[in-house]
């Protein structure tokens, strides 16, 4: 086992038949469960950093993410692997670090990939936290730009092509945050193979959670950025009315990267949702400020 960064402990682990790697960071807050953070299309675990040390110094969370293969640190897959597989290898690598509960977060694909394993493995997953996403196949799309941007890895590879899609996914590129730097060097830094791009892409043909949105019982939590170009704001309208105990946080000037780009007002989101003792008397989130 290995320090990928200053407290969290990475290490590889077989599930689905699959060598998948693995990080944990451990947490001081026996209130919270662990947090298991699904990243969005091609992205790897280190993509994830500031968002992680922020809920350990703030919320004292035990955060744990994986590379999907082909992504990161994992090998790529043979052949693609549909959605649900990917949700299964996500319950196997958690019974493999004896974990038996989790709160999840999924950020735009990786969004999908949380909505399957919340109905797939109930007894898994307590709270779900939706950001930037929505249902796969029958969803508003973004614009056709967009649509391209997604169809390549492009971003992952070339500093001038992150830089567009930025701007395409409503960040702002020329003076970002210090957490979406943060967050798109870790883009750079470690990007996925083609077969590994193109696998997630394959895994998501024909899926849809639309038809069984409303058997998903947990607490979940609906985030979106009001001008997030690449998943329209009427897709998390959508989840929060089929969802049947949803909460909807619109984050105002927020793009598609809205964790990173404001990424005081996402802890504060998830802090009020994930840990019991900050939820209040009303038992809800509060209302992202304007």
């Amino acid at each position: 086992m290995t320090l990928a960064s200053d407290s969290a402990q990475v290490q590889t682990v077989r599930a689905l038949g699959h060598h998948v790697r693995v990080s944990v960071r451990p947490g001081t807050n026996p209130r919270t469960r662990p947090l298991l953070m699904l990243m969005g299309l091609g992205g790897n675990i280190e993509m994830w950093e500031p968002l992680r040390t922020e809920l350990a110094n703030r919320v004292g969370m035990t955060t744990v993410a994986f590379d999907v293969p082909g992504t990161g640190g994992s090998a790529s897959p043979i052949v693609p692997l549909p959605l649900p597989a990917v949700g299964l290898m996500a319950r196997q690598v958690l019974r493999s670090l004896r974990i038996h509960e989790v709160d999840v977060i999924g950020l735009s694909w990786g969004g999908l990939l949380a909505q399957q394993l919340a109905l797939t493995s109930p007894s898994t997953v307590r709270r779900l936290v939706l950001a930037s996403t929505n249902m796969g196949w029958g969803s508003m799309p973004g614009g056709w730009r967009v649509v391209r941007t997604l169809a390549s890895r492009a971003r992952y590879t070339s500093r001038r092509d992150m830089q567009d899609a930025l701007a395409q996914f409503g960040s702002d590129a020329a003076t970002p945050s210090e957490a979406l730097r943060t967050h798109n060097e870790a883009r750079l830094a470690r990007p996925p193979s083609g077969r590994g791009y193109y696998s997630q892409l394959a895994g998501l043909l024909g899926w849809s959670s639309l038809p069984w949105l409303p058997l998903i019982r947990q607490p979940t939590l609906v985030v979106c950025g009001q001008t997030d170009p690449a998943v329209p704001v009427i897709n998390a309208h959508v989840l929060a009315t089929l969802l049947p105990n949803a909460e909807l946080a619109i984050v105002p000037r927020g793009g598609h990267l809205v964790l990173f780009e404001q990424l005081s007002t996402s802890v504060d989101l998830l802090a009020a949702f994930l840990d019991p003792a900050r939820r209040g008397a009303s038992g809800t989130v509060p209302r992202p400020s304007a």
